[in-house]
């Protein structure tokens, strides 16, 4: 039986399955395989279209990286040469993992594992070739100094590319497609497309080298597959244990079979996924590398086998369980800069249960129950579970959802369909692509393998609303961030202040776009993703590479807004106490402001009564609101590369740390240098003091359609509020509430403080303890002291 941290429901899984969960434990290892066969493939190939390099550089890595198959796996294939591996993305950042090549073991957080002498020399041969070649390189150099200060100054961050030293990610492939036709159908498709162009057309000339690329990538995947089939007849051939010998045979005569084929059976529908999945992460690693609705498209495969008697339903969930051990077999390496935003190594690795059909019928099947079961029991960090929550849904699944987000402390996310939906309609997809939408990355909204659905950006949205309230300059630098926007102290009417910070937001967001724009220019030009295209039949069809627009129109990128709760409480608090009951002037606060509201207890006292976001107050929830829909506006005016839509997102990772450096004294209370309010849409630490419904109505009330890039609501309760029948009860219906009446996203840390604070003081004691840190999940003990401290700061309700 496996270990279990202290107080957590013991685990039932076997044996086998136990070595194998517990073999992905522990701190990431650095693989500099990828790295080195990429950078060896491009030296290879200088001077070919970057389609066909992207193409030769994934069968080379494909080809030669180094393959293994555990004594236990039913499932195989890893990700990267180590058992949790995580490999270097030169093509995309190379610079830093040189500059801390001995901090990645020693840093605060994220620590990774010591990297041997040998990957150290190794690495020191290869990266300095993509000095001046890799996308960070080539951005930087296209960026004016003038434009880099908004993304450097904390302002206007960008991120999900080139600054994280990351691909896109937020991808799901079309698996439905893959495991009923395989990749030699779309081979097939691929070799009639070209077949068909005339080449004398410049635009069918581009064809052709896509459709190429296509074919390569393809060729080196199902070439992948058939190295395992080798390796295991081999193993088998040497094997002395009869049942494990039969074992090798079958997975041989699988991996011979799929992806290339159709799947027969629900082991090789599960085995075809994840080769899929591994050369996707080769390709295009980044957060948000899914699996989609596996409890739709694998349904059929179970449903069949079990009719006929074929396999057992402990034998499914084996399968489901050793799936999910391989999800947490890679991390993504980070920047100790880009970590603090994104610390935990979150690969948010998404895998969406629930909600309805692509015809709006209930969606929950027998599979779905086996999906939650087997994430009660593994209960990992890297695959992210996302529970759709639809008014049709039976209070039976939703139950079972909420149990299992209990037993794992809150590892579920909930969205909302009947928001997400409409989210979907108003970004232009059809009402069944719409029903059949899948969360991507931390919280993004999406259609499998047809519209292409990024984050783009963090706004700091409290640096705003200070440069409007000090004339266009940041208080902590003394540098001036943006417009002049006249004296504060002689704003005579709310609207003045509202006027002020709109002109700010107005803007700064060309200058975002600008950057974002240009970085993305640069993926499409230097680093496609042919096998990604491959998967995604808009491409195929269109004969356009997935990052040059080859979903268009269906593409979006969504800005997230980070602090916009602090906005919201610090504009409602000048409104209240300035304007309307007229107890401080302007001249007053802007001075407090200054002085860090030193010696100025009595102003804090009044800033303080003034109304907070997530207490169901219409007078602060409407800023909110107002400061969202603005925002959105904006930013609908503008396009990215092949027509797509900039839209806005509210979720800032754990950025509000950062951001909060960033930013000084704020009307709403809050002191110079102290985090921003966490998640997105949450209300700041501690201020939300009217109870759990109170808080979803607050967010509830906002305009989540506009915002159709997504939102992330964090809350905590504590495990004794839903110890009982009539509690758990009561917590299914305030979350059928919330999500039935507007709210979009809501996830729990379902855990005392005072576990919390033991865990920090005795990490040894709780190696495996999972928290809700923003969009992910991560392990409470790898977290950084500061990160732990906000957790711990965020309020904990008691009762229902």
């Amino acid at each position: 039986m496996a270990d279990k941290v202290s107080g957590e429901k013991e685990r039932q899984y076997s044996d086998r399955v136990g070595r194998l969960r517990a073999g992905v434990l522990g701190a990431p290892e650095i693989c500099v395989e990828r790295g080195l066969l990429m950078t060896e493939s491009y030296k290879e190939t200088e001077g070919e279209p970057f389609l066909i390099r992207r193409a030769k550089a994934l069968k080379k890595i494909l080809s030669e990286m180094s393959i293994s198959i555990e004594p236990d796996e039913l499932i195989v294939g890893k990700t990267t040469s180590k058992k949790r591996g995580a490999f270097i993305i030169p093509e995309i950042q190379w610079e830093w993992y040189l500059e801390q090549i001995d901090a990645l073991s020693t840093r605060e957080w994220d620590k990774l594992k010591p990297i041997s002498d040998k990957e150290k020399a190794l690495m020191k041969g290869f990266l300095p070739y993509w000095k001046g070649r890799s996308t960070y390189d080539k951005w930087r150099a296209l960026v004016p100094d003038g434009l880099m200060t908004v993304n450097d100054s904390n302002l206007y961050v960008i991120n999900t590319s080139s600054p994280s030293g990351v691909h896109i990610g937020h991808i799901v492939a079309d698996n439905q497609k893959i495991l009923t036709r395989g990749l030699n159908h779309i081979k097939k498709e691929v070799e009639e497309k070209i077949d068909s162009l005339c080449l004398s057309e410049i635009d069918d000339f581009k064809k052709l080298v896509f459709y190429k690329a296509v074919l390569i990538s393809l060729d080196a995947v199902i070439t992948f597959a058939r190295r395992y089939a080798v390796l295991a007849r081999q193993l088998a051939a040497a094997e002395t244990s009869d049942h494990r010998k039969a074992e090798l045979n079958k997975i041989a005569e699988i991996c011979e079979r799929v992806p290339a084929k159709p799947a027969n059976t629900f082991h090789e529908a599960i085995q075809s996924l994840w080769f899929v999945f591994i050369a996707l992460r080769n390709e295009v690693w980044g957060p948000g590398v899914s699996i989609g609705r596996p409890d739709q498209y694998l349904y059929p495969f179970f449903k069949e086998e079990m009719d006929k008697g074929g396999i057992a339903e402990a034998e499914a969930s084996e399968l489901i369980l050793m799936l999910l051990i391989k999800m947490n077999d890679a991390a993504i390496p980070m920047s100790t800069a880009v970590v603090e935003q994104l610390a935990g190594f979150p690969t948010v690795a998404n895998i969406t249960v629930g909600g309805v059909t692509r015809e709006g019928k209930d969606a929950v099947n027998d599979l779905t129950y086996l999906f939650l079961e087997a994430e009660r029991e593994i209960g990992l960090s890297m695959e992210e579970f996302v529970v759709r929550v639809n008014r049709i849904n039976s209070d039976l699944f939703i139950r079972k959802a909420c149990e299992v987000a209990k037993d794992l402390k809150g590892k579920v996310k909930f969205i909302s369909d009947d928001t997400a939906i409409q989210q979907m309609l108003n970004n232009g997809k059809s009402i069944e692509d719409a029903r059949d939408f899948v969360v991507v990355g931390c919280f993004s909204p999406t259609v499998p393998a047809k519209s292409l659905d990024i984050t783009a950006s963090t706004i700091n949205m409290p640096l705003l609303l200070e440069l409007a309230l000090n004339d266009g300059v940041s208080r902590m630098t003394g540098k001036r961030l943006g417009p002049s926007t006249g004296d504060p102290r002689r704003f005579k009417t709310y609207t003045e202040l509202w006027n002020a910070f709109a002109i700010q937001v107005r803007s700064v967001i060309p200058s975002g776009v600008a950057l974002r724009n240009m970085d993305r220019q640069i993926y499409a030009e230097f680093v496609p993703a042919p096998f990604l295209s491959a998967v995604y039949p808009p491409c195929v069809e269109s004969g356009v590479d997935i990052i040059n627009g080859g979903t268009a129109p269906l593409s979006t990128e969504a800005h997230g807004l980070s602090g916009v709760p602090n906005v919201g409480d610090s504009l409602a608090a000048i409104k209240k106490m300035v304007f309307d009951e007229k107890k401080i002037t302007m001249e007053q606060l802007i001075d407090a402001l200054d002085r860090n509201f030193d010696g100025e207890e009595k102003l804090v006292h009044l800033l303080g009564k003034a109304p907070k976001f997530g207490n169901d107050i219409d007078y602060v929830d409407s800023i909110v609101n107002d400061v969202i829909i603005f925002t959105c506006d904006e930013m609908s005016k503008y396009k990215g590369i092949a027509g797509t839509k900039h839209i806005v997102a509210i979720a800032t990772g754990t950025g509000h740390m950062t951001f909060g450096r960033a930013v000084g004294a704020l009307p709403d209370g809050r002191k110079a240098g102290e985090p921003l309010s966490e998640g997105g849409i949450s209300p700041h630490q501690g201020r939300n003091i009217s109870g759990p419904t109170a808080t979803l109505k607050s967010v509830a009330k906002l305009d989540h359609i506009k915002a159709g890039g997504g939102s992330v609501l964090n809350m905590k309760i504590n495990p004794n509020a839903l110890n009982d029948d009539l509690k758990m009860r009561k917590f299914i219906s305030m979350l059928r509430t919330y999500c039935e009446t507007g709210g979009y996203h809501v996830q729990f840390n379902i855990i005392s403080g005072e576990m919390l604070r033991d865990a920090k003081k005795h990490p040894e004691n709780y190696r495996d303890l999972l928290v809700r840190v923003a969009t992910y999940s991560a392990y409470f003990v790898d977290l950084s002291p500061t990160l732990q401290d906000d957790i711990i700061a965020r309020i904990e309700f008691g009762e229902l």
